[in-house]
């Protein structure tokens, strides 16, 4: 009798521990989809942010000194914010790609190629693209999180690649959001000045005048007295970024769900494509 008693409650740890573990491929393919569309969202944020800089450089430089010193610049200025769009773009296509390996070891391709590839994408997350304006993250800012991964929640196979890329993937999800932050900071100062330009000549030029004013100063008005869009939305990116930092915790601890990210980035997709078709003239 005591041996089936031994027997039974053998089996019915041996059928929780499974249920925990087949929790492990959901949950990480649940961070794969939600890591593409987390990067998707990110590239399509910071391409905006670019759009409408260079709209709003467009409408600033006629009202400057007119000479080829302020038009090369301004040119200049805009080529490296292009290009490190373009660097930022690819270092975030390196983590979507990532996780998608990674939910491919979860769900049991433990071929070569698989762990290969891994191996290469967290080599290429560790070297983040020189972003202008930002400091380097350092290894001291994610010490200590590889010890947030449950062995017992994970395949062998998993909970050695969490292991090993625990650090470098916080790293790279940190990066992303002081790439944000650095976003808002040179977005903020051009836009002040192009606003201020703006002020005087749509708003209060009109509005001292003799004229009667036109419907466009309305608008002029209550834009003006809003937020930017293009800030706005980088906001919203950015605390975007730091939920997935903490869910990318949640994923080495075998928790978390990541609903309420998905909503977040629908949300801010929505946004954008109101923000392009939105005509403020």
């Amino acid at each position: 009798m005591a041996h089936f008693i031994h027997r039974f409650c053998l089996c019915i740890l041996l059928l929780a521990t499974a249920a925990c573990a087949s929790k492990t491929p959901l949950q990480v393919e649940g961070l794969a989809d939600t890591g593409k569309q987390y990067t998707s969202t990110l590239k399509k944020v910071n391409s905006f942010a670019l759009d409408h800089t260079l709209e709003f450089t467009a409408d600033l430089l006629p009202n400057l000194p007119r000479d080829n010193t302020t038009l090369q610049q301004h040119t200049d200025a805009m080529r490296q914010r292009a290009a490190l769009v373009q660097t930022t773009a690819n270092y975030f296509d390196t983590q979507a790609l990532y996780f998608a390996e990674l939910s491919a070891l979860a769900k049991g391709d433990h071929s070569t190629g698989t762990t290969r590839a891994l191996k290469k994408l967290v080599e290429a997350l560790n070297k983040a693209p020189d972003v202008g304006g930002i400091p380097r993250v350092t290894k001291d800012a994610v010490a200590g999180i590889a010890g947030h991964v449950a062995s017992w929640k994970h395949s062998a196979q998993v909970r050695e690649e969490l292991q090993r890329s625990a650090e470098p993937v916080a790293q790279a999800l940190l990066t992303n959001q002081l790439i944000l932050d650095e976003q808002i900071q040179w977005i903020t100062q051009r836009e002040t000045l192009a606003r201020q330009l703006e002020y005087r000549e749509e708003i209060l030029k009109p509005f001292v005048g003799d004229k009667k004013l036109p419907e466009r100063w309305k608008k002029a008005w209550m834009a003006d007295i809003t937020q930017p869009p293009t800030i706005a939305l980088l906001e919203q990116a950015k605390a975007a970024s730091i939920e997935m930092q903490q869910a990318w915790v949640n994923v080495l601890r075998g928790q978390g769900s990541f609903e309420h990210l998905r909503s977040v980035f629908d949300q801010i997709n929505i946004n954008i494509v109101a923000e392009h078709n939105h005509d403020p003239k």
